[in-house]
């Protein structure tokens, strides 16, 4: 009925859920004690006793244990949706880092987010508070119906057919939360993925003209979401009046009518009447609650489904239990045989009996048409995506026998497009080095050509490069990722795209950052400009992934294959643009 996911409660956040369901069960039976002795006073004044002196003391003990047994309910339930909020998030987050982008790419991000963020306060909501409640709701009837049984034992019997109601009741209602819930929760995500999507891309819908039409699709959506979540709050409101009606007053009505009748049979006391009557408007006080927060526990439910189904996800990249971290730095060696990689999907490999010897110090470029395989070479190198068959090794050491850690600590990547994060200049910086010192960080911008720019800003290395880092040039942003990769000081360098999107002055710049970058280190290049790969030690040109031909420039110019006809290419329409510019 709960569908409860025992890998989304860690020990500590059970430790308090348990404490909690105590505590509520506590309550419940000092209640029933209350009662008693309430009963027990009623019957003592009647009989002429000293009911002050007598129970006065006792009825002040047990009404600070109640106080204490709720307030501590309250504390632990709170406590546990707290623990729950912390402990899934970074299961979330952890989990995502071991799917990392492979995995990642292919979803929303507006989808994850949500997940991450508004699903965590259901989720919290839903372990921490619902739960907790549920089975307290659950466990009171029994216990109330034991306790009016051992009172009067024909009482007991005319509640003890409400026992099994109450499982029948709540199953009924989760079945008709369950499709509203889940529709909710479905259309939660993709108004924030949609939302988010709207916000990154909100200059191509303005180049379009395509903002209020946008805008009126998310308006249809919210409306779809709110008339969802009125559903929703309908159900929940006619299931707290059915409680608060049908059990309350159905259970209470029937109770006293029964004891009345058999006070009259001179079966019980006028103070056993009380403590009945008062037990059985206990009967319905759970379940009230349980109905306050079904709304919370049937969305709760649907997104901790979402949360497993995304924990449940394979990485595409597994690390080996036994995985030994070498004791000394790399040099820098890359060694491939026969890799072959598959995209899920695909009939043909990304990349096909793929070899390759990279020498310590050399600067080898991989070149090719769309498709070719290289950026896939590069992610193998990187541990992001993992061979299908064959062996990647660095210094000798199989990527798969030791931790991915380690592997990427010997890498420092310069992307295409690099991803900076929200913040200063210096923060970006320091996630290569976390405890770099300003002078490192200088001379890092310095060497990346970057301290020219930096100087200029009234804010220096405080600098805020904005959401992505829009806030800076395309350069400016090439520049901060290079800095990034010399503060990292790793002995591998992976140049993808380096200088595919910045224009011919900035170019010249940052060929001068990366020549101080990759001085004696060993460099992977990929590159589509010829101009970029022509100074490597050895240019290897790839097909349908494999290796078609490899050697210097002037090797391969002098075979006239392959990297021939694209340097030729390339000629050609260089000096068509010039002739076009000159008769422009």
């Amino acid at each position: 009925m709960l569908g409860i996911d025992k890998r989304l409660i860690v020990k500590s956040t059970s430790r308090w859920l348990i404490a909690g369901i105590v505590a509520g069960i506590a309550g419940v039976l000092l209640s029933l004690a209350l009662f008693t002795v309430l009963g027990l006073g009623i019957d003592g004044l009647r009989s002429g006793e000293a009911v002050v002196e007598k129970y006065l003391p006792v009825l002040i003990g047990l009404l600070a244990a109640k106080l204490a047994a709720g307030w501590f309910f309250r504390f632990a339930q709170y406590r546990a949706s707290s623990q729950t909020k912390l402990s899934v998030r970074d299961m979330v987050y952890a989990h995502a880092l071991r799917l990392g982008p492979a995995v990642l790419d292919k979803k929303r991000t507006g989808e994850l987010v949500n997940i991450a963020v508004d699903g965590m306060d259901w989720i919290e909501l839903f372990y921490g508070v619902y739960f907790v409640q549920f089975v307290v709701g659950m466990v009171t009837p029994i216990a109330l119906c034991i306790y009016i049984g051992f009172v009067d034992w024909v009482a007991g019997l005319s509640l003890i057919v409400a026992i099994p109601l109450t499982p029948l009741f709540l199953g009924a209602l989760s079945k008709q939360f369950r499709k509203v819930s889940e529709k909710y929760a479905d259309v939660n995500n993709q108004q924030s993925a949609a939302f988010l999507d709207a916000l990154q891309g909100m200059t191509t819908l303005k180049m379009f003209n395509l903002g209020a039409r946008r805008g009126a699709e998310m308006y249809a959506a919210t409306e779809e979401q709110r008339v969802i979540t009125m559903r929703l709050l309908f159900v929940n409101q006619v299931m707290i009046l059915l409680v608060d009606f049908g059990f309350a007053l159905g259970t209470t009505l029937v109770l006293t009518i029964v004891a009345l009748l058999r006070m009259d049979a001179g079966f019980l006391s006028a103070g056993q009447v009380v403590a009945l009557i008062l037990a059985s408007a206990e009967f319905a006080k759970p379940l009230s609650l349980i109905g306050q927060f079904f709304f919370a526990g049937a969305i709760g439910r649907e997104f901790a489904k979402k949360i497993i189904a995304f924990l449940g996800e394979k990485p595409t990249v597994g690390e080996a239990v036994d995985a030994v971290a070498p004791t000394t730095r790399g040099s820098g060696v890359i060694r491939f045989r026969d890799v072959v990689f598959s995209y899920p999907g695909t009939d043909k490999p990304a990349v096909d009996r793929f070899s390759l010897d990279v020498r310590a110090g050399e600067t080898v470029a991989l070149i090719g048409h769309s498709g070719s395989g290289k950026t896939t070479v590069a992610n193998l190198v990187l541990r992001t995506l993992a061979p299908t068959a064959g062996s990647i090794e660095l210094d000798g050491w199989a990527v798969e026998k030791v931790p991915l850690d380690w592997v990427r600590e010997q890498i420092a990547l310069v992307p295409q497009d690099p991803y900076l994060f929200y913040g200063t200049i210096a923060e970006n910086l320091r996630l290569a080095k976390p405890d770099a010192t300003e002078e490192e960080l200088i001379a890092a911008a310095k060497a990346a050509n970057l301290w020219d720019f930096i100087q200029a800003s009234p804010a220096g290395l405080q600098t805020l490069v904005g959401e992505r880092g829009l806030s800076l040039s395309g350069g400016q942003v090439q520049r901060v990722a290079i800095a990034r990769a010399l503060l990292k000081n790793a002995p591998i360098i992976v140049l993808d795209e380096p200088t595919s999107q910045i224009d011919l002055e900035t170019e010249s710049v940052i060929h001068e950052a990366l020549a101080r970058l990759t001085k004696n280190r060993t460099v992977l290049l990929i590159a589509h400009r010829l101009k970029t790969v022509q100074t490597a030690d050895r240019i290897v040109v790839m097909a349908h992934g494999r290796v078609v031909e490899q050697g210097s420039h002037a090797e391969l110019l002098a075979c006239k294959g392959a990297y021939a006809r694209m340097v030729g290419i390339t000629r050609t329409m260089e000096s068509g643009h010039a002739v076009a510019g000159g008769v422009a």
